[in-house]
């Protein structure tokens, strides 16, 4: 795509690196360009500078917050009207906050769903549109995460995952809208927060292989005028590095990993989210096999969750299990039941931290629960086992997803909430987290499993052409049980090291799998073709990321 006279939308656009996307898009041409942002004064000197420059009227300011819903749904549309089409949506808008991390999520993931949604409605060629392009702002943190910035990695991770699920071709042949992810450097960290990022330097040092603000946007408009560019710009081939576990086939050898699983269980102390059915009732059931102490059970369900308590209580003759009603999208009911959990139990030894939901319909509910619950449990969890606030140090496991990366078109949101799991347990599972806490992170990502989640999800997709592939794409795919997986996990508990992944799927046993450096991952243009670098650097890495292999970046999201 040309940028001359074409029509632009950037949000975060009054300064810094949106401010400089705007200025090279004129440059190069673009007929108008409106500018949301929230701050107006600045917003408004940003856009009188370059009316200076370019000529009277060809930015426009429009004031918004985009974490309220109404006013950025509106204020797209007064952007559209004003420009009299789109032409180029560039989601930029971000914050680091990792104090409130709900304003953290609502900004950084989603307004760029929603801007993201918007934009593919108005230009969708089957829609009446002429097509065009959408760029999601990630950030390098999106892709490899920084120990001091939990929630902004897993955050970055989800726009990374979301925006590659809509680059698809499923979505590119129908709407002919590409979706671009561009994961510049840390480029705009606070002095007080990047004074306390232990491996900054190692990503700093990256700098001359990655963006900044003065070559950031000329690297924007190279992907514009790119015609084979539909997806990620970081992009590789790359054999991933598996550790498998072999099956135990005799009865000696089971027994003896059954004696180390109870060496680890055996007296601990337990607390499971979503622990009322699917996954989080099969773990039950095995924490209860191998001699757990006691168990909480979190759940939103409190009918299911009293009749299980009161159900254990019967069949052990004392009370093991523990029920607390609570909805861990609401950072305040997860606080309130870590305080009850902790007087019950005294200690928490190990944390599992699975409670989510499949809506696509109702994708602000999948950011809530899967992302905000899944950060406030994790958070929870670290404080009160962490060795340096009195704690024992423990065990977090945070169960995210196995996705083949050519199966997640239809599940945009909730592989960006399952993928968003994996930044924030490379964060929380750095040495440099560890050593002062003593809690070892770890990540599950089963694949597909009988659940109550999968059987209804056809039922959860955006629209019924969806659910008909979904299905048909399902049938592709070995089921397995609960049983399966919580048996795994109980392997992955005597064997696995912090900052370990792991995928269990169809009836298999358990493999780790390593995230990548993204210096592997880069695809460089030739003459606007892509040219693959062969060489592999080393890095801990999720399997890879490719279009000719069976996985990507987001395998275990």
């Amino acid at each position: 795509m040309q940028i001359k006279d074409k029509r632009v939308i950037v949000t975060g656009a009054a300064s810094d690196v949106g401010l400089a996307f705007s200025r090279e898009l004129l440059r190069n041409g673009a007929l108008m360009i409106v500018m949301i942002d929230i701050k107006q004064w600045i917003g408004e000197q940003a856009v009188e500078s370059l009316n200076n420059e370019f000529g009277r009227k060809r930015t426009v300011f429009l004031c918004c917050d985009v974490t309220n819903n109404s006013e950025f749904d509106t204020k797209l549309k007064e952007a559209i009207n004003i420009l009299g089409g789109l032409d180029i949506l560039i989601n930029n808008a971000g914050v680091i906050n990792e104090i409130d991390f709900s304003k953290a999520i609502d900004v950084n993931v989603t307004a760029v769903i929603r801007g993201t949604l918007l934009g593919i409605q108005q230009m969708r060629k089957d829609s009446g549109g002429k097509g065009g392009i959408i760029v999601n702002i990630s950030s390098i943190a999106g892709l490899r995460a920084v120990s001091q910035l939990p929630v902004y990695s897993a955050t970055k991770h989800a726009v990374v995952s979301f925006s590659r699920s809509f680059a698809q071709p499923y979505h590119y042949e129908r709407t002919n809208v590409k979706v671009i992810v561009l994961c510049p450097d840390l480029i705009d960290i606070p002095e007080d927060i990047s004074q306390n990022i232990s491996n900054i330097n190692s990503l700093q040092n990256d700098r001359h292989h990655s963006f900044t603000p003065k070559n950031l946007n000329r690297k924007l408009v190279h992907f514009f005028i790119s015609p084979n560019i539909q997806s990620s710009f970081i992009h590789g081939e790359y054999k991933p590095r598996l550790r498998m576990i072999r099956r135990r086939s005799s009865a000696s050898e089971r027994a003896k990993e059954i004696e180390a699983i109870n060496c680890i269980v055996s007296g601990k102390n337990v607390l499971i989210t979503g622990g009322a059915a699917g996954l989080g009732y099969a773990f039950l059931n095995h924490f209860l096999k191998h001699g757990a102490k006691k168990i909480i059970i979190l759940d939103i369900d409190a009918e299911t969750g009293k009749r299980i308590e009161l159900g254990v209580e019967k069949s052990c003759g004392e009370k093991k299990v523990h029920f607390i009603h609570t909805d861990v999208s609401n950072h305040k009911h997860v606080t309130e039941a870590f305080e009850e959990a902790s007087t019950l139990l005294g200690n928490i030894d190990i944390v599992i931290n699975n409670a989510g939901v499949l809506d696509e319909r109702r994708w602000e509910k999948e950011i809530s629960v899967n992302i905000g619950g899944m950060v406030s449990t994790a958070m929870l969890a670290v404080q009160y086992m962490s060795r340096d606030t009195g704690g024992h140090g423990g065990i977090l496991v945070n169960v995210s997803q196995h996705v083949d990366i050519r199966n997640t078109a239809q599940l945009p949101v909730y592989t960006a909430t399952k993928h968003a799991i994996i930044g924030l347990s490379q964060s929380l599972s750095d040495p440099y987290h560890y050593e002062k806490t003593g809690v070892t992170v770890i990540t599950l990502c089963p694949g597909l499993t009988e659940t109550a989640l999968t059987v209804d999800s056809p039922n959860k997709l955006l629209s019924r052409v969806m659910k008909a592939d979904f299905v048909k794409n399902l049938e592709q795919f070995l089921i397995q049980t609960p049983y399966i997986v919580a048996q795994g996990l109980m392997t992955i508990l005597r064997i696995g090291e912090s900052g370990s992944i792991w995928v269990i799927e169809s009836g298999k046993a358990p493999y780790e799998v390593y995230v990548p450096n993204p210096r592997t991952l880069r695809r460089h243009y030739k003459n606007n073709f892509p040219h693959v670098d062969t060489k592999v650097a080393g890095g801990r890495a999720i399997r890879e990321v490719c279009d000719s292999t069976r996985t990507g970046l987001m395998s275990c999201a």
